[in-house]
This record gives structure tokens, sequence and C-alpha cells, in this order.
């Protein structure tokens, strides 16, 4: 048999998480991705900027006092200066201080697990992109719908070409998270982080992701009508896009937390001169394949039709769903792999294939602010990424 990259690399990787905290849904999110594997061992982090909430969420995961810090750059400080520093660190906070925080890390020889957006403008994105370039290290940027079999699956059977020529590209992040009532302190909203493009960019960069990941395709320009359906909020809450990609092919984009009844409202539909496939997350174990000329296919994770890339990311055998929780984990998995192959002398190549990396933050941020420019100008505008 074998010797698996673990067992040559003799140990679990070590990571720390920024942000997370005991209330975080995002934090216990990673907590549980990250330990699925048993690739990953949290160790250390700045759970919260309340000291209490950080002491109690570093107990809740057995974080010992010594490896819980104030701020990032008190963690930065103390792993810096061990023996058995991390080899990763998450950072989950609000996407406005993301640049600062990874920028730190990168520095500091860290890689970076990044919540998403990547950060909250355009030009913060680039600075991490930058610092990326520079250190040498590693950034995963965490749209997680990615490690869904079915998804991947989609992306592989465009890749090779089932669909023919790309021809409409259509996703959407349709939620109803905002439309009944806003709570107070709702940032994705209130205008305090992030500005006005708060809410698009944090669902908007899932669909706009998961629009070019599937279709292969990157999105080159972008004509946008933004509005308030919600005239309280500061923000935007509803985001049509007519979208231009690469290749030729057109497509839309629609994010919203104004879809009252939503599920989750995410889902994307590509298609070609030869068929389409469609996913959408309320049913995200199955892909519709449906070929010109022939009759609708149903494909299942796991099941008759798999391709090689959902099958390695599916868990369990056909009819036992694996979840969003798994998917998540996919991530972790895969990243885990490309920091052990690469450590070990390996090429970490085909196990970084699938991942959302800085680039990826860095184009969808650029279609969200292209969205603006585009909405206030009235006219169709170019990309700048």
């Amino acid at each position: 048999m074998t010797e698996t990259l673990l067992e040559r690399f003799g140990r679990r990787l070590r990571v720390a998480m920024i942000g997370g905290g005991i209330g975080s849904y995002i934090g216990e999110t990673h907590a549980i991705a990250l330990r699925a594997d048993g690739l990953w061992d949290l160790v250390a982090g700045v759970f919260s900027r309340n000291p209490e909430t950080n002491a109690a969420t570093a107990r809740s995961w057995l974080v010992p006092p010594d490896r819980t810090y104030a701020d990032h750059r008190a963690l930065i400080a103390g792993e810096s200066a061990r023996a058995d520093r991390v080899d990763a660190v998450i950072v989950a906070t609000r996407p406005s201080s993301h640049a600062e925080i990874a920028c730190d890390l990168l520095a500091a020889g860290f890689h970076v697990i990044s919540e998403k957006p990547l950060t909250d403008t355009g030009a913060a994105a680039g600075r991490v992109a930058a610092a990326v370039a520079e250190s040498g290290r590693r950034l995963l940027l965490t749209h997680c719908y990615s490690g869904y079999p079915m998804v991947r699956q989609a992306r592989e059977m465009v890749a090779r070409g089932d669909l023919g020529r790309i021809t409409l590209v259509e996703s959407r992040f349709a939620g109803g998270m905002y439309a009944a009532s806003t709570p107070p302190g709702s940032w994705r909203v209130d205008g305090t982080e992030g500005g006005v493009t708060a809410l698009i960019a944090d669902l908007g960069t899932h669909a706009l992701h998961l629009a070019e990941f599937v279709a292969g395709r990157r999105i080159t320009t972008v004509r946008a009508d933004l509005a308030r359906i919600d005239p309280a909020h500061a923000a935007f809450d509803n985001a049509y896009l007519t979208l231009g990609f690469d290749g030729g092919a057109r497509g839309r984009c629609w994010s919203t937390s104004q879809a009252a009844g939503a599920t989750h409202g995410l889902a994307v539909t590509v298609y070609g001169d030869r068929g389409s496939l469609a996913w959408d997350h309320d049913t995200p174990e199955t892909l519709w394949w449906r070929a010109d000329g022939e009759a609708d296919r149903l494909l299942t994770e796991a099941g008759p039709g798999a391709s090689p890339a959902a099958l390695a990311a599916a868990r369990f055998t056909a009819g036992h769903p694996d979840g969003y929780a798994l998917a998540f984990a996919n991530l972790y998995r895969d990243f885990a792999f490309a920091l052990l192959a690469e450590e070990l002398g390996d090429d970490p190549a085909p196990y970084l294939a699938d991942l959302p990396d800085v680039d990826d933050g860095v184009r969808t941020l650029a279609v969200v602010e292209a969205a603006v420019r585009s909405d206030e100008a009235g006219r169709e505008v170019v990309v700048d990424a």
C-alpha cells in the first residue's frame, strides 16, 4: 500500500483561527470542516475582540491560554517564536479587516485560509494578491460551494466539451434573509462595513464565482441594475447583472436578500450548443444534464455517470448525501494535500486545480466594482481584472 501524504509528513497540519468566536455561524462551520478528514489541528487563535468571548471560545475548542491571543499581531509574534508554530491561519473576520490581517500573515510566512469576499474593495484585494506573490505562501478562498461533488462534475463536463461551445451562463444567490425584517447591526445592509456593495459582495461573489468555476470562462463585461428594495437599507440589496464572458458567452447573475420565502437561493445553469447543465443548492446531490435531442438525465452524486472529479469529492455511496459541511471540508482536504505535497517535494497542482484562490477573490470584486460603475453610467462596462 502506498504511504499517504500525512504519513510521510508525520503530523497533522497546525492551524489558527482569527474570528469565528462563540455565536459565529461561520466559525463553527470552519471548525467542523477542518476536522472532517483528520488533516488539521486547531491549536491557536484570536476568536473575538471581546476578551471574555475569546477566552470562552478557546476553552470550548481546547486551545490553551498561551496560544489564545488578543489580536492578529500578537498571534503572529507568538506563533513565529514557537518551534511548533501553526502552518496556516484562518481569517474569519469581516471583509473590511481581511486585507490587513492576510497581508501581515503572509509577510510572516503563514499560509492563509480566507473567508469570502477576499476583502471589501478591489484595491485591497490587489494588495493581498501582491502579498501572496511576494511571500511565496498560498491563500485558499473559501467559496465553499465549489466543493460540492456535482458542482465539480459540472465543471468537468464543461471542460471536456460535453456541452460544446458555451453560449449562456446563469447564476443566482437569491435569498430572503432580510426580506421580512432587518435585525439591528446587520452590517451587510446598514453601510457600516463594505459600503453600498456589502451585501452584493457577500452574496454576489458566491454566484459570480460559481458561474466562472463551472463555465470555465472569465467575466469580462457587466451591465448592472442595482437597487435598494428596502428603502431603509444603506447598501444595495438587489443586483441584476448582465454579463459577458471571454469566448463570447453571455450571462446573467442575480443576487438579493429580498427573495422572501427562498430556502437558500444559490443555483447555476450553463448552456452550450449541445446541451445544458443545471445545479441548485436546494437539491445539491443532483445535476440535470439536458443534451440536445436526448431525454433529460438526472445525475446523482456517486451514481451512474459520475465523473472522476465528482467521485473524488463524494464521501459516501449513492443515496447517502454529503451536504454542506463536507463540501466545505473538501476545500480543507485539498488544501491540506497541496501543502503537504509541496513540503514533501511532490507536485501540489492536482490538489489545487479546483480550489478558489486569491485570483478568484480579485476577479469577483472587480466584477462587483464594475457593476457599480455600470449602474451609475447606465451602460455596459469592462471588468478591470
